[in-house]
């Protein structure tokens, strides 16, 4: 089976399992505060934090999360905290590590493990157990893909598109046992993790002819693997995978970010197939950041304002003049031209 009619095939039976459930699941009243506690054994820093993750466009807005918390936990690593937070993804970090996990209205999230041993997994309890543990396994699920992909980037394109397609089975299946055994649970956290899973074997999909180290050219059959997806997908505007996806998926077509005319190449395909403008302006603020660190002259400079003038949201285009600044002003051969540019 073709990686295009596994992800329609996968995605359909997702939608389906979900629409059952969600019709099933009747509104329940109860607290308006959540809550968090832990034991936390060997920690090096007493104090952890747990804060809401910034979506991809409020990320290059220059945006803070919305919610931010520190706490101090006991000698014995220990510590309990209400919250009031909105459903959604939240980071929780402890030393150095961070770990993303999904919070609902009224439920709390309990975890207990060693800080010393990242790569187990904590013990869960609580009503949000079955969220987290599902995080977890994808988040390692994904990571160890992440470690390989330069070895699966030098496979030719059959093997690939198998160790893609085997991946991608792995996770719906791993969603779905989710979703049997827990019907009850968040309609947007199970809309979310089916698009995660969805976009983030799409993006490597999109993203193997950049990095492929074989010169056979690919066959036509892989070039539809994308059939059926929607790069306007609404659904997906706070999912980051959705994001890296658009940006392969342009990047492939039009070419990297590397010369004038990519750039121009770049723009005109996404006025053809792009009808959402945050998406556009996202696509624009990453093509410019790579623009910034061309050789100083006139094409860097004339690219870089183009880019900024079609950039529709005020944020967005403020904070890509900031941050092209930070990025290039320890560059001595930009100093000239950042200066020239305020």
């Amino acid at each position: 089976m073709r990686s295009s009619q596994l992800f329609k095939f996968a995605f359909i039976a997702l939608a389906i399992t979900f629409s059952v459930s969600s019709c099933g699941e009747k509104k329940k009243v109860g607290p308006v505060v959540s809550g968090i506690d832990a034991e936390i054994l060997n920690l090096s820093d007493s104090t952890v934090k747990l804060y809401s993750v910034v979506s991809p466009l409020d990320e290059i807005k220059g945006k803070s999360p919305v919610f931010e918390m520190s706490v101090v936990v006991d000698s014995n690593g220990i510590f309990a905290k209400p919250i009031e937070v909105t459903d959604g993804y939240y980071v929780f970090e402890y030393d150095e590590n961070k770990v993303v996990y999904f919070i609902q209205v009224g439920k709390k999230l309990s975890l207990d493990f060693d800080a010393t041993k990242p790569y187990e997994k904590p013990d869960y309890s609580g009503k949000l157990k079955y969220e987290s543990r599902y995080l977890y396994d994808r988040h390692l699920a994904q990571s160890n893909f992440i470690a390989n992909k330069n070895k699966y980037f030098e496979y030719n394109e059959e093997t690939f598109v198998e160790v893609v397609e085997l991946m991608r089975g792995k996770m719906d299946t791993a969603l779905v046992m989710y979703i049997s055994n827990h019907p009850t649970g968040s309609p947007e956290f199970m809309r979310q993790e089916s698009l995660t899973n969805l976009y983030f074997m799409a993006s490597f999909l999109e993203v193997y002819p950049l990095n492929s180290a074989s010169d056979v050219e690919l066959t036509t059959s892989y070039y539809v693997s994308d059939k059926g997806l929607n790069v306007n997908d609404s659904n997906a505007i706070n999912n980051p995978e959705f994001y890296d996806y658009i940006k392969n998926y342009v990047w492939r077509r039009a070419g990297l970010p590397s010369t004038k005319s990519n750039v121009i190449a770049q723009l005109e395909f996404e006025d053809e197939v792009f009808t959402v403008s945050d998406y556009k302006d996202y696509l624009r603020f990453k093509a410019a950041k790579e623009v910034a660190l061309w050789e100083s002259g006139e094409d860097r400079k004339m690219v870089l304002d183009t880019l900024q003038s079609l950039i529709v949201d005020p944020e967005i285009k403020a904070f890509l003049i900031k941050n092209i600044k930070m990025d290039t002003a320890s560059i001595p051969k930009f100093e000239n031209v950042i200066m020239e540019e305020q």
